[in-house]
């Protein structure tokens, strides 16, 4: 009984604390502690003494809600945004970005150190931008019937309640264009908001895309119908409010469901896809394509990529989860004979596209799974550098056996995900590879996330 006594947390839910902010969580939350029981409490950051109030207690860590700042920590700042206390989507626009980039490095340091178990790992500073707002080329508006009116904006964070937003900081100026007009617009054909909870409505969500080198904007209209009111007209008026739209598509999505955009696409009015440029190579962005989205940084991140990669003329490559090939044309034009290999085929057709618009002869996109393919790709004759570039979850187990079986020399891994970057990296560093280095690029300024480029090389013993 004693010892339950002591196992039990010191707070309770609705205690009010005073409490000084000394770390911050993956997800960007201020943690403090009180009695060494760690409280999480998300738009703090280390520095600020704050009251706060408990609203979950579990175990081994709490987490509270912010009821007054009794001394700001120096790096905090007011943030830019009207609704960023409320908004999911941002984390850390109180926090000034100098800070910001301290503190993603330290993040990936760390999982490398606590999860890797990497000693001492060599992580750079990270890589961030001079203008660190309104980069955004792609933003998906979820639309809700607010007081009776058509209402796009984001949901709160944690729930599903909308936040309507007047304009986002961090998204391209023609995405905000568009989401000022776009309510009103939906308001005046009667056209319905869907409702998660009735499952009821038309539109779910706006999907707003951007050619940031050409100024021109793509509006993707997902419904829970095939049938839009009165769509000629609406697109009518969408292309005079916006004389930058391009392109005008429909996404079906019946389902009752989170996901976002259904399985069938088709384009009202424009082109197919709008043109985005990085380093001078030109890629097609479709309504459904996978596309970094911050240009400029996804600029960088290819060159940093390029630079580890030390692709010579000739060499051959490999470019794992290559998606719509935008690191395969990198490395391609570098002089590699590339091999991209992607698991969905709705990618892969954009890659070749791609490779056809760039006139790129080097890049061989392949349908498949890595660890099925590699064997075949090896028999063809040997692979100096190997990219990985998984989704956020990392490479699949037997991903990561058949690269180690593979002893390619090079490996260069791209992970939006610290933790599982540095499982995946202790694994291959089982095989036989060395950690060089990382280089993080900032890729979303005042999120949590950061992105990761890693250099490893096989070690012979």
């Amino acid at each position: 009984m004693a010892e339950e006594k002591l196992r039990r947390p010191p707070v309770e839910i609705g205690e009010r604390r005073t409490v000084e902010i000394t770390g911050m969580g993956h997800a960007g939350e201020g943690v403090g502690r009180i009695n060494d029981f760690a409280v999480f409490v998300p738009g703090a950051i280390p520095g600020d003494l704050l009251h706060i109030e408990v609203e979950k207690v579990k175990r081994r860590h709490g987490r509270g809600r912010i009821i007054e700042i009794v001394r700001p920590a120096p790096q905090r700042i007011t943030a830019p945004c009207q609704i960023a206390g409320d908004c999911g989507g941002c984390q850390l626009q109180h926090m000034d970005y100098g800070s910001q980039l301290e503190w993603k490095r330290q993040l990936a340091a760390d999982a490398l150190t606590r999860i890797g178990k990497f000693q001492e790992p060599k992580v750079r500073p990270v890589i961030g931008m001079a203008e660190h707002q309104g980069y955004r080329n792609k933003v998906q508006h979820p639309v809700a019937a607010v007081n009776g009116k058509i209402a796009l904006g984001f949901y709160r964070r944690g729930s599903r309640d909308l936040v309507p937003a007047p304009r986002c900081e961090n998204s391209h100026p023609l995405c905000n264009k568009a989401l000022t007009v776009m309510p009103s617009l939906l308001e005046k054909y009667g056209i319905t908001a869907y409702d998660e909870t009735s499952g009821r409505g038309l539109v779910r969500h706006v999907v707003l895309r951007v050619s940031t080198a050409r100024n021109q904007l793509m509006v993707v209209l997902v419904t829970n119908g095939e049938v839009i009111p009165r769509v000629d007209e609406l697109i009518k008026d969408m292309r005079n409010a916006l004389p930058e739209l391009v392109s005008v598509a429909q996404n079906v999505n019946r389902k009752r469901t989170n996901v976002i955009m259904g399985e069938r696409t088709k384009v009202l009015w424009g082109e197919h896809y709008i043109i985005e440029e990085l380093n001078g190579l030109q890629f097609a962005v479709s309504p459904r394509s996978f596309f970094q989205v911050n240009s400029q940084q996804a600029a960088v991140l290819c060159r940093q990529v390029v630079e580890y990669a030390q692709v010579k003329e000739g060499s051959r490559a490999l470019d794992c989860y290559c998606g719509t090939g935008s690191i395969a044309l990198h490395l391609a034009r570098s002089g590699a004979q590339v091999v991209g290999i992607e698991v969905v085929p709705e990618a892969i057709n954009d890659a070749e596209l791609n490779a056809r618009i760039n006139q790129s002869g080097r890049a061989d996109f392949r349908l498949g799974r890595v660890e099925t393919l590699l064997p075949d790709i090896l028999s063809e004759g040997p692979v100096e550098t190997a990219v990985l570039d998984p989704p956020r979850k990392g490479c699949e187990p037997e991903v990561l056996e058949a690269l180690k079986e593979a002893r390619i020399p090079r490996l260069v891994y791209v992970s939006c995900n610290p933790s599982s970057l540095a499982r995946d990296l202790a694994i291959l560093a089982e095989g036989g590879y060395e950690l060089r280095e990382v280089q993080p690029v900032d890729m979303f300024p005042h999120t949590s996330h950061v992105e990761c480029v890693t250099l490893m090389s096989k070690v012979e013993k």
